[in-house]
């Protein structure tokens, strides 16, 4: 059994995808595990080694490198060198999985013209590969690295047949590893740490990106649920909401189509077109003889 230290010297895998790079072929890696194994550490680990260090003794391999969305991918692809990788990061717990999947499939179907040039070893840490595209699992998948607990994972040639519908799983390797900077800090997340906002260890630094990531896409969501409940919600139903505004929405005494919008997002946070705006205001202007603010 060949035993690879990703930490260590020479290790086993990170020598055969320098190989695929300097012979300018596909190097896709899926990375899986249970949620909580270190999935994403190991993949930034062993692109750290595969770049190596500059001669100041700096990682080539930037955080700018992890990437979490397909606008960035690509983004990454037309700015990065020839063969320096990317890591897709799932950002748990921030995006639906339908909605990174998507993505992620996208990815994958552009390397088949990015990546003939430009070779970007691309990692991808998963939950299980079968939630993949089967056509891409199949077929731009070369690597299968299946992260057992953290320090302990097996890797996987895949090959699929030129005469079935199979794709063959050829154990590769195993890997027996530590985390980079151990000797800095031994800790197996920097979740619970008190100094995960000032440590400038790479793994904590990976996790203040994508706290930051993540805050976004919560806002994002905010803003598209409230869309959608605003859409959704019947005239009758924005009327009672605006009445209880009155005074806001007048110019005048008159109902001001910008002012009834303005007021019933900032303080209700329904966002409706401008479209339904007129209709509401015509709604109130029948239901209401009176309208004038007092």
């Amino acid at each position: 059994m060949l035993r690879s230290e990703v930490s260590g010297v020479g290790p086993y895998l990170c020598n055969q995808i320098q190989r695929l790079i300097n012979a300018k072929m596909g190097c896709n890696i899926v990375i899986v595990g249970n949620p909580g194994v270190s999935k994403s550490y190991l993949a930034m680990d062993i692109c750290r080694n595969v770049e190596g260090l500059t001669a100041d003794g700096k990682d080539r391999f930037s955080l700018d490198q992890v990437v979490f969305t397909y606008a960035d991918f690509m983004d990454l692809v037309l700015k990065l060198k020839p063969g320096k990788p990317i890591v897709f990061d799932e950002p748990s717990y921030s995006m639906g999985k339908r909605e990174w999947y998507k993505d992620l499939n996208k990815v994958l179907v552009q390397t088949i013209e990015s990546f003939r040039f430009k070779c970007h070893p691309l990692f991808l840490p998963i939950i299980n590969i079968n939630l993949l595209d089967k056509t891409i699992r199949s077929y731009l998948i070369q690597y299968l690295v299946e992260v057992k607990s953290r320090g302990h994972a097996f890797v996987y040639h895949l090959a699929p047949s030129q005469f079935m519908d199979k794709v063959y799983h050829e154990f590769y390797c195993e890997l027996v590893y530590r985390l980079k900077d151990g000797d800095v800090c031994n800790k197996p997340s920097c979740l619970e740490c008190e100094k995960i906002m000032t440590c400038n260890v790479f793994r904590a630094r990976y996790e203040r990106k994508k706290a930051s990531i993540q805050e976004s896409r919560y806002l994002q969501a905010k803003d598209r649920s409230e869309k959608t409940e605003s859409t959704a919600m019947t005239i009758l139903e924005l009327e009672a909401m605006a009445l209880e505004l009155k005074p806001m929405w007048f110019i005048d005494g008159k109902i001001d189509i910008q002012k009834l919008r303005v007021s019933l997002l900032d303080k209700k946070g329904a966002n409706i077109s401008q479209n339904k705006a007129y209709y509401l205001k015509a709604a109130l202007e029948e239901h209401n003889h009176d309208l004038a603010p007092q």
